[in-house]
């Protein structure tokens, strides 16, 4: 259960990456682009992050601190889906 929610983060957490770097191209400069590559450059650690958590604690046994990592990493992911989903409505409201 603990792998696939890690995983599950992980993914999630790619798709993330991908989602910010493709909004960076389409954003114009400014303090917006300034502050998206930052958001950038932390979803990126994250995701870093989420891949050597995955790796140090694949083959533990499941313990109740283990779980609750998990979704915690699992639940900031989706965090991290939310806030970009904002970045894009506010992108979205300055173009129109």
């Amino acid at each position: 259960m603990v792998q696939v929610l890690l995983v599950l983060g992980l993914l999630l957490m790619l798709y993330n990456t991908y989602t910010g770097f493709r909004m960076k191209s389409k954003a114009p400069g400014g303090i917006i682009g300034e502050r998206l590559s930052q958001l950038n450059i932390f979803i990126t650690l994250f995701a870093i992050g989420y891949m050597v958590v995955g790796v140090l604690t694949w083959s533990r046994p499941l313990d109740s601190l283990l779980l609750i990592m998990a979704f915690i990493l699992l639940f900031g992911a989706i965090f991290v889906l939310l806030v970009l989903r904002l970045v894009q409505a506010v992108l979205s409201a300055l173009e129109g």
